[in-house]
């Protein structure tokens, strides 16, 4: 490594970090947008309690029909929050790519944005579009990730086991004839329960947003020839075993930006790249 990469990668590290606590609050962020449904079910209870605040047995049915409602306003948030920490991982990651290459080497990366869409490898699916944080969140959503599934497809997934529970608790608490103060209080558990998972989903998708935008300015930047992948904080199986591939002849770990499958290597993955100078800036 020469002293340019070495600057460069110190830097670009230090931004990383300082990215995973961002990433972090923008978990937490999704997962109150998530929590904020919750009312909507205490209501639902509420409306459907008698004078004895219990439920009757013969409304358990319609009470379950009226989770759909509950359902769709829980994929709603849940996808506009992703979009949004996705966007603004995306901004990040051109910030700090920027700060890093203006610091370290005194060069300007403001052409990105400006770049052609339609030349790139990893943001092909643009077509034509600018790549902007947003237009690079939107892109990311659409498209279909190593597990087979796009981001609408988790998030139905995430929505519909978090409505099973929620019918689940519900469904037993009329049949036992619980109080309502009960259900409500079981339906807030549900919600922390579950939240685990919308964290995880923002994690995973912020992070592969970021990673993307990273590695889109590695392919846009005449500085840059290649990327150096970094296992992350977590040091996974997954991540260590793609980090020691050769696949391009170029050593263990160094893939060319148009490898995209290395932004996005399995859910809660904290890895990020380094970037591997072309000789002109070396």
């Amino acid at each position: 490594m020469t002293e340019n990469e070495r600057r460069l990668n110190e830097l670009l590290a230090e931004l990383h970090d300082a990215y995973l606590e961002a990433s972090e609050d923008m978990s937490d962020t999704v997962v109150k947008d998530v929590a904020s449904t919750r009312l909507q079910v205490v209501d639902l209870i509420e409306e459907y309690a008698n004078k004895d605040n219990t439920i009757s047995r013969s409304r358990v049915n319609t009470l379950l029909r009226d989770l759909e409602a509950v359902e769709r306003d829980i994929r709603d948030v849940t996808e506009s929050a992703l979009i949004g920490a996705m966007e603004d991982s995306a901004d990040i990651a051109y910030s700090d790519a920027f700060t890093a290459f203006q610091k370290a080497l005194g060069l300007s990366a403001d052409f990105v944005l400006t770049a052609k869409v339609a030349e790139s490898e990893i943001l092909s699916g643009l077509n034509g579009r600018k790549p902007t944080p947003r237009n690079i969140a939107e892109y990311l959503a659409q498209r279909t990730g190593p597990d087979g599934l796009t981001l609408s497809n988790r998030v139905w997934q995430f929505a519909g086991d978090q409505r099973a529970e929620m019918g689940n608790v519900l469904r037993r608490g009329i049949i036992r004839g619980d109080t309502t103060t009960k259900m409500v209080r079981e339906i807030r558990e549900v919600y922390d329960t579950e939240a685990w998972k919308a964290r995880r989903l923002a994690i995973t998708e912020a992070n592969t947003a970021y990673r993307t935008a990273i590695g889109y300015t590695a392919e846009k930047s005449k500085f840059v020839s290649a990327l150096r992948l970094i296992p992350g904080v977590h040091q996974s199986e997954k991540c260590v075993s793609v980090s020691q591939q050769n696949r391009h002849g170029l050593g263990a770990g160094i893939f060319l930006p148009g490898d995209a499958d290395i932004y996005n290597i399995h859910p809660y993955c904290t890895a990020y790249t380094q970037y591997i100078l072309s000789e002109e800036v070396r």
